[in-house]
This record gives C-alpha cells, structure tokens and sequence, in this order.
C-alpha cells in the first residue's frame, strides 16, 4: 500500500511466445556459453506422430505431441520476494533469517558461464540501424524496414526473423538467414529473457555488438568469453533494488525474473507447482537433438521449465496476500538451503546435467563486485553462508561498501560519455578478473 492507495502486484517485461533454435545455432550458442539457457526456454512446433495403435482403416493413429508450454511468470509469488528485498543488504529478509540469490544459483538453474570478461560498460556503434538493416534485409529481402527508435530494434521487427517465420522446417534457410535469425534470436533472449528492462517494444541497441559477434563466428576462437552469469545476477540484485523502491502502478520488475523465480521454487514450497519430480529427467524432456552437443545438458532449473507444471487445490498461484501469509509463517525447517545435492542431481538427473552447472563454482564464494553496463552491484555472501552449508558467523565482518554514488549509476536521464563510463567502471571490471582468488574461505560448517 503506498499513499492509502493498494498498489497492483509487479509486472514482468518476459516474453509471451518462445522463440524455436535452428540445430545450425547449436556450437555458437554452445560456444558463447549460451546454450543451456536457450534450451531451457526453448519453443518448440506442433508434432503429430505415429501412435502404436490403428485405426479402422488398418493405418497408424495420430496423437498430437505434446508441447512445451511456455514459463509462466507469477508476478504475486515475484512481488512477495521484492517486499522482503533491502537494498541496503542485498538480500531477502525472512522471519527465519536472511538469503538471497547467488552466482551458485546461476550456474545451477541457468548454466550460465561465470568465467569471462566482465561486460561492461556497454556502447552502441555508430550507424548501427543502417547497418543492421543492410545486412537483415540482404538476407531477407521482404522483411519490412527497421524502425527508428534511438533506444534499438524492435522486438516486433526482430520477430520477422524467427525461423518459424521464414519457413522452417519446411523451407531450407540459406547461411545469410541462418546468421540473421540467430542474431535476432540472441538480442530476444538478451531482452526478454536476461537482462529485461522497462523499454517494453525495444531491445538495446548496445547488444548488436554481442549479438552479430556469435552470430557471424564459425570458429569458437573468435567469440569473446563473457560472465553472462555475473551480468545477469548483477541485473536482477539492481531490478529488485528499484523494484523495492517503486511507488506507481504497474511498476516493473527488470533484470532476470526467470532466475528469481526458479529460485524460489528450489527453496520454498509457497507458490511452486507440482511436477513429475519422482519420474528421472530425460533428454527426451529436452526440445531438439537427443544426441546433446557439447554442454547441450539440462540445468537444474529444466526440470521447473520443461516438464507439465500442476497446481492442486492446496496449492496456488497468482495469489499475493496468500503469499504473503505462507511466507510470514512459514517456518525454518520447510525451506530447502541446500538444494543442489549430489543426492538431489543425480536422482533428478541420471543422465547428467550440463557442464557449465559446476565448471566455475571456483567464482562462487568470490568477494569481486558484479558488472552489467554501467550496473555494479555487491553480493552478501556473508550473510548468506548457511545456503552453502557454511558457518554464519553472528557478527557481521566489517568489510568495504559499494559507494553509494557508484550503486546509483544509471543509463536514466545521463549523458555520460563512453570515456566517463569507462573509468567509472574499470576498477570493478578489473577486479573482476581477479575474482576467482578474491573469495570468502570459510570452511568450518554451518551449525
């Protein structure tokens, strides 16, 4: 309630249809890092397929295969964890104590490399919508013209370059399609997907760059390793630092709702939908290839996103003051701390899950400050100890801030030039670099 006025629950800037992968797309998305997230939100076409059984007429019956339905956000169960959000914490603050989600989180849900250059601060190049025309349209002659908006292409434009829409699979793509539709796919997961914002038709400018770098290699040595997993945990602690904040209706929730949500179905039984946790996670579950590519593996998070979601009637959904009144009550022993078990993954997963779920776990405890653009934000790993099964010490160790005026950066209402930003920002990009050495060492075990 703000000013005697009940406010609506936050809304999220996430894509209502998901786009499909091209098997082309498979090794640069694996080679950007990219690919356990794209198959986590993958869509996929409508099947018909042979059932055992025939019909009258002695032929093969036809069942619809079923469909992935599409990640559905629940901006109720999403509100609940901004209202227990402190900015001044970073953290989640619970009557049994605090958490709040980590780079641990990241590479478990998301399979999202931590390793990499930081990445930032961004910078649009220049002619960039006379560029990016020329060489959309010399693939696609017939998609219409780009808009004009100075903030970046429109998603609605971008769309026209889905491989749904240029015919596959009933139409072979030429390489130039092949390139064009994977840039655009990757400035849509960049824009509905990781880094949301609250230009609702637009996707910034200032990933074209990352976007054709993937979309033109045909050599892993040619793609910049980037942390998009510190990128996006960066986002989503400054989207919940604002949306804590926000004062009007319909206020948005930016950063990575997706992440927050998975979160809390791993940790929490408020708001979580039933599946067929019981039954082991196959790469049938998987849309695309049953022969993985390299790291084409589930995450932790595929079992939430592929599988039939489910709410019984003691179960609910979208339903904020229930929400409210579960997480008030809800007691210590109930939340899950550690849900990433070797119990818990080898019995969900038999058949593996992706290499990038641990391969950087030596940047989990790290003390180095995230970095997305001109975002720098700061976990709280020593308040959060217990989610690692670590001691949480009851004094808080006296250790350096963020500057607040550094926590404010922000693209809205500046016109900092590129040399500003840059040397506002490179001390925290370089010390990302020495972030799998700067880590917390406690190893005594929680109690």
């Amino acid at each position: 309630m703000q000013g005697g006025k009940n406010l609506d629950v936050l809304v999220t800037r996430t894509p209502k249809t998901n786009w499909m992968i091209h098997p082309s797309w498979v090794d640069r998305l694996s080679w950007a890092g990219l690919l356990p997230l794209a198959r986590l939100v993958e869509g996929t076409l409508e099947e018909w397929v042979d059932h055992p059984n025939l019909d009258e007429a002695g032929e093969p019956m036809q069942l619809k295969k079923r469909q992935v339905k599409r990640f559905s956000y629940d901006r109720s169960l999403l509100t609940c964890l901004v209202d227990r959000w402190r900015p001044e914490t970073h953290t989640f603050h619970f009557p049994w104590g605090e958490m709040a989600p980590t780079l641990q989180d990241v590479s478990y849900l998301l399979g999202l490399p931590l390793a990499g250059d930081a990445i930032g601060p961004l910078e649009a190049e220049p002619g960039w919508l006379a560029n990016m025309q020329a060489r959309f349209l010399a693939a696609v002659p017939t998609a219409t013209g780009l808009n004009d908006d100075p903030h970046g292409p429109r998603f609605r434009w971008l769309s026209q370059f889905q491989i749904v829409s240029l015919g596959y699979p009933a139409v072979d793509l030429s390489d130039a399609q092949i390139d064009r539709s994977l840039e655009a796919y990757i400035l849509w997961l960049f824009g509905k997907t990781m880094f949301t914002e609250n230009h609702v038709t637009t996707v910034d400018a200032r990933f074209i760059g990352i976007a054709r770098e993937i979309a033109d290699t045909r050599c892993p040595a040619d793609i910049v390793q980037r942390s998009f997993g510190s990128a996006v945990l960066a986002a989503t602690y400054r989207g919940l630092c604002k949306g804590c904040l926000l004062k009007s209706r319909k206020s948005g929730l930016v950063g990575c709702p997706l992440l927050l949500q998975l979160w809390s179905y791993e940790r929490f039984p408020i708001g979580r939908p039933y599946i067929s946790i019981d039954t082991p996670f196959g790469l049938e579950d998987m849309a695309g290839a049953y022969v993985p590519a390299i790291g084409d593996f589930p995450t932790m998070g595929s079992v939430w996103a592929r599988r039939e979601r489910q709410f019984a009637h003691t179960q609910v959904k979208g339903c904020y003051p229930s929400f409210t009144v579960q997480f008030d009550s809800l007691h210590e022993d109930q939340v899950i701390w550690e849900p990433y078990s070797y119990q818990t993954i080898t019995s969900r997963y038999p058949v593996g899950i992706s290499a990038l779920c641990t391969r950087d776990r030596h940047y989990w405890m790290t003390k180095a400050k995230l970095v997305f653009d001109v975002t720098v934000e700061e976990m709280a790993l020593h308040r959060v100890m217990r989610q690692f099964g670590l001691c949480q010490e009851p004094a808080i160790p006296d250790i350096p801030r963020i500057p607040d005026h550094v926590h404010k950066y922000s693209r809205v209402g500046g016109n900092k030039s590129m040399a500003v930003w840059l040397q506002s920002i490179s001390p925290y990009v370089q010390e990302w670099t020495m972030a799998p050495t700067n880590i917390w060492n406690e190893v005594g075990p929680f109690d």
